[in-house]
């Protein structure tokens, strides 16, 4: 994946991939930071992979007024300062209760009977 600086009219092209999946993480990033984007190319990348190469890839694109927070954000994701942390401390969840028997055995005899077997 690199850094473009292509412009086609309201849009700029942020980001190119020859794996679409790849700019579909980073949308919804945008999105969920209130940046619209939308990936070009990207499904004729997917169905002929094989000429993804000579296409250039997809193409993620945002509107130009938001390129520059645009790109602070994919800047941020390279580096990987937006990942999560792998430490979670389960010990303060609560395990989950034992599945009801009772269910299953009623969902049994349920199944028997509409099949003319009870």
């Amino acid at each position: 994946m690199t850094s473009t600086e292509d412009s086609q009219g309201d849009f700029e092209t942020i980001a190119r991939s020859t794996v679409p999946s790849d700019l579909e993480i980073i949308k919804a990033l945008l999105e969920s930071e209130r940046i619209p984007a939308f990936i070009v190319d990207g499904g004729i990348n997917q169905v002929y992979s094989l000429i993804a190469v000579a296409t250039g890839g997809a193409r993620l694109q945002v509107a130009s007024r938001h390129v520059e927070a645009a790109r602070q954000i994919l800047t941020a994701f390279e580096a990987g300062q937006l990942a999560l942390d792998d430490d979670v401390d389960v010990a303060d969840e609560e395990p989950d209760p034992a599945p009801d028997k009772r269910r299953g055995r009623a969902f049994g005899a349920a199944i028997l009977v509409f099949l003319g077997g009870g």
